[in-house]
């Protein structure tokens, strides 16, 4: 009896998750308004949102947004360098590579599985925090 309890869940567990079929449908957006021709626009680049990724990092080990813990706060980050391209891209590189000597000797661990984009994603959010 157990062996057919267990094979009926197992098999219910693999109807629920769905079939193979990896068709799709089209499906268009319900709307009140008139459409209207559709006008040629450049697609939009999603950009990363910063603050998630931190949130999502373990840059809170060490780091506040106005108190300095192990790290200097981003407030302070934020003063010390304005947002330019140049400090954006300094900054990525120093959240992927590490550093030390800039905020005191105790140094930043390297992140080297976070991409530039992300890095440089991050560094945007801090620089905005005043």
């Amino acid at each position: 009896m157990k062996k057919v309890i267990f094979t009926l869940i197992i098999a219910a567990g693999i109807y629920a998750c769905g079939s193979s079929n990896t068709e799709t449908t089209e499906q268009k957006p319900i709307s009140n308004a008139t459409e209207e021709p559709l006008k040629e626009e450049a697609p939009a680049v999603a950009k990363k949102d910063g603050k998630a990724l931190i949130e999502a990092s373990d840059c809170r080990t060490c780091h506040k947004d106005d108190t300095k813990l192990i790290g200097p706060a981003y407030k302070d980050v934020a003063k010390k360098y304005p947002s330019n391209p140049d400090n954006i891209k300094m900054l990525a590189e120093k959240i992927m590579k590490g550093g030390q000597g800039n905020w005191g000797e105790i140094p930043m661990a390297a992140h080297p599985n976070v991409s530039m984009e992300d890095a440089s994603a991050m560094v945007e959010y801090i620089l905005t925090i005043k």
